[in-house]
């Protein structure tokens, strides 16, 4: 059985405010339903809360150790990697994460860590933040015991020098992301399920929105910045993403 962990909380409590009045238990209960439609796996669905939220009773809510910490941003996102939460592989994932199509070959990943490739590492993006290279995301992340174990030993024993390296340059706030980054691709040879499974996984403003067609066979597309999948519209391209949406 793989484990899906993913999270809902107040950013204000958390200084990531942006996040406030976005998210709610109906997001929750979408990602269920989208990921249940679309895997033939025994799964659960663990979701990190800082306060008891309506959602489905198939969903595994579990408390936040840390209830609120306006210092933490998004290194709170740290504890998806607690050991209490799963006993072998577990899937990160966000809520702004649409499930299209199965992905039992995606969740077979047997690796130790496996990210997504940043989406901005390739064009036409990467030419114009070269920086990006070779770098990857936490869209998604699937990991093995040893590697989650490992996330938490730095969180929890580390938090110091997480506190003091692992910020995210353009929000300047505190970022699991980054820690990802310097723990699992700072020799920039991170597994990256996007090329493993490739046509898979997409970013809808950076692969989507400049490829349209990718949508045909796209399993899985994540959301980042402005657009959310409450923002989509009415044309044939978005119509079709909200349909599994749902």
């Amino acid at each position: 059985m793989i484990t899906f962990v993913t999270c809902l909380f107040d950013g204000k409590s958390f200084g990531v405010p942006h996040t406030n009045d976005v998210y709610d238990g109906s997001w929750v209960d979408k990602l269920y339903r989208g990921l249940d439609r679309n895997t033939t796996n025994a799964f659960e669905l663990v979701c990190l809360v800082d306060r008891q939220y309506k959602m489905l009773p198939s969903i595994k809510q579990v408390p936040f150790y840390e209830q609120s910490n306006s210092v933490a941003g998004w290194s709170i996102l740290a504890e998806m990697y607690r050991p209490d939460l799963a006993s072998g592989q577990r899937c990160t994932i966000g809520l702004d994460t649409i499930i299209l199509k199965n992905i039992d070959d995606v969740v077979s990943f047997n690796g130790n860590m496996g990210l997504v490739s940043d989406p901005f590492s390739h064009e036409p993006w990467v030419s114009k933040y070269p920086w990006f290279k070779d770098e990857v995301c936490n869209a998604i992340s699937i990991s093995s015991k040893l590697s989650s174990d490992k996330v938490w030993d730095v969180w929890t024993n580390r938090k110091q020098w997480v506190y003091e390296n692992c910020i995210l340059p353009s929000h300047g706030t505190l970022s699991e992301m980054v820690l990802l980054r310097k723990m699992f691709n700072a020799d920039k040879r991170c597994a990256k399920l996007d090329y493993i499974y490739p046509g898979k996984i997409f970013s809808y403003k950076c692969d989507i929105l400049i490829q349209p067609e990718l949508i045909h066979d796209a399993s899985i597309i994540y959301f980042h910045g402005n657009i959310k999948p409450h923002n989509l519209s009415s044309s044939v391209l978005d119509q079709t993403i909200k349909d599994n949406w749902i």
